[in-house]
């Protein structure tokens, strides 16, 4: 049973959560149904940007300005789509299936991230793996048989920027029908594409 909406100077519209600095705003509820999610496709206003409480054991990366003036650097006709950005609060499905982000809807997600920000892997990571972070970061730690990479902050700020947000705004610049390899192919290329453009990449 979800907590009843509390409202007082100090705690906000929300699941019974504080706000800071005692100041009362909207948050929205992290209990995102599919209601939820076409609500926020249906926006026609300026694109929204929603930022949940990450949760004691996570953050997130990059702030909500930071996000919006990367999409503002890109050209209308490919942002226009996009509804709502949602800073989410990792839910389990995704932290047990590792998705950084995703696309819903008209919506993008950018999961938050653990605070010791590192990525844990069972067993080493295979080639295609180590290809695919070595721009952002390339600092591998062997722990017994695990790895992990470790991140620092400016590197996972930027990999969230100019890689997980722009491979979702990939999602809603290709053809929805071509198959899941061809989607992910698409957007993975449009990310690398325009980070270099914007100056992100070398």
């Amino acid at each position: 049973m979800r907590n009843p909406i509390r409202r007082s100077r100090k705690i906000g519209k929300t699941q019974g959560g504080r706000v800071k600095a005692g100041r009362a705003i909207e948050k929205m509820s992290r209990w995102f149904t599919q209601t939820t999610w076409e609500r926020l496709s249906a926006h026609t206003g300026e694109l929204l940007i929603i930022r949940e409480n990450p949760s004691k054991g996570h953050l997130h990366p990059c702030r909500s300005d930071e996000v919006r003036q990367v999409l503002q650097k890109l050209p209308t006709s490919l942002t226009e789509d996009i509804r709502a950005v949602v800073l989410r609060r990792l839910p389990q499905r995704d932290e047990t299936n590792g998705v950084e982000a995703r696309k819903r809807y008209q919506c993008i997600i950018l999961n938050a991230f653990p605070r010791n920000l590192e990525m844990p892997w069972r067993r080493k990571p295979p080639e295609a793996v180590l290809r695919h972070y070595a721009p952002w970061c390339n600092e591998w730690v062997q722990k017994g048989s695990s790895w992990i990479l470790q991140w620092d902050m400016a590197s996972l700020r930027h990999y969230y920027l100019y890689h997980l947000l722009l491979h979702e705004v990939g999602h809603f610049n290709h053809p929805f029908h071509n198959s899941w390899k061809r989607r992910e192919d698409s957007a993975e290329d449009f990310a690398l594409t325009w980070a270099r453009r914007l100056g992100a990449l070398e």
